[in-house]
């Protein structure tokens, strides 16, 4: 998404071009009990806000900083920045749009989150004359490259960051990021507790006597939004079966897949199991053995290992010598979009 009009990082005695009238709104919201707390923070980064946002975040000591801008002036940006670093806080975008300084605070973040609608935007930074000309500024690159590497960095995000023009934008996406070496990751803790607190009422459901699987694939459907595996995995088989959802084989394999994406092991036997059912293609005969071996390789011993050890040898025996080199090449180069924390065993959950 590319946003109609973004602000320069500029260094701190120039004067920026800006259509925004006030400063960044930044506020601490308290957590529950036990939760972290969160700091917002809104609107274009002005002189000061360096200052307010340090004050708040003196007043905590575990915080996410959810970042909603479309820039500012650069100092309070590496300010900004580096406090974020040594109170060892997160950084968030979701749903929303953090260029040019604002991306640089993002940066900071341990961890930094965004979701597949943030837009996250980078581009050189610049100086605008009287005539309202656009120069690219060398000191201002220096310091950013300075501030990037300092975070622990490679020089090729360094690099990339200051890529994009004075009138262009380089908006980061995943793989991007994954490319870069930036670790990202897509939900919050306290997403990530809710996920699978929804898994788990999917689950009791799913298992009640009678089963509720309409309200099983309802729990599945909250936790796989949020992005928990197993949920994604699980909601797969309700369309793979029809119960308490209308019966779609695309649909689970859609979910199956993104539980694959996030190295869930039941998720990739799954795959396996729907790719392979009827099918003589040897296209897909191959990426269903990829995901077959790659069950068996990381299933705990039981029933689910069992099962994929079987299916590979009946999808191997359709192969030719060549193809099988090619599952091999597949299965040692996969690596998951993201490796799941909490992984749901050897067990066929409903």
């Amino acid at each position: 998404m590319a946003p109609k009009f973004s602000i320069a990082l500029v260094l701190v005695l120039t004067v920026s071009v800006s259509t925004i009238s006030h400063a960044a709104d930044i506020n601490l919201v308290r957590g529950a009990k036990g939760e972290e707390d969160t700091i917002t923070l809104k609107g274009e980064l002005k002189l000061g806000d360096e200052n307010k946002f340090r004050a708040v975040a003196l007043a905590t000591n575990r915080a996410t900083v959810y970042l909603e801008s479309q820039g500012g002036k650069l100092y309070p940006a590496l300010e900004i920045g580096k406090i974020i670093r040594i109170k060892g806080f997160a950084t968030a975008v979701q749903e929303t749009e953090c260029a040019s300084a604002c991306a640089i605070v993002w940066l900071a973040g341990e961890p930094r989150m965004m979701s597949n609608f943030s837009s996250i935007g980078f581009h050189t930074p610049y100086t605008t004359d009287q005539n309202g000309n656009k120069k690219s500024d060398i000191a201002a690159g220096a310091l950013i490259g300075s501030y990037i590497t300092g975070l622990g960095f490679r020089q090729n995000v360094a690099t990339y960051v200051v890529t994009a023009g004075a009138k262009e934008m380089s908006w980061l996406s995943k793989s991007t990021a994954d490319k870069l070496g930036i670790a990202v990751t897509f939900t919050t803790a306290a997403q990530r507790r809710r996920g699978y607190e929804a898994y788990a009422e999917g689950l009791k459901a799913a298992n009640a006597s009678p089963p509720a699987y309409e309200a099983a694939a309802q729990s599945y459907r909250q936790s796989a939004v949020i992005g928990f595996a197993g949920a994604q995995n699980n909601l797969g088989n309700l369309y793979g079966t029809g119960k308490g959802v209308s019966k779609s084989d695309k649909v689970a394999i859609y979910w199956y897949t993104r539980a694959a994406e996030r190295g869930e092991p039941t998720a990739y036997l799954s795959l396996a199991n729907a790719l392979s059912e009827g099918t003589e293609d040897t296209v897909v005969v191959v990426e269903a053995l990829q995901y077959a071996m790659l069950a068996y390789n990381f299933l705990p011993e039981g029933q689910n290992k069992a099962a994929a050890e079987t299916l590979a040898t009946a999808l191997t025996a359709k192969l030719t010598q060549a193809d099988k080199r090619r599952v091999l090449e597949l299965v040692t180069r996969w690596v998951p979009l993201y490796q799941e924390g909490r992984l749901q065993g050897d067990r066929t959950a409903p």
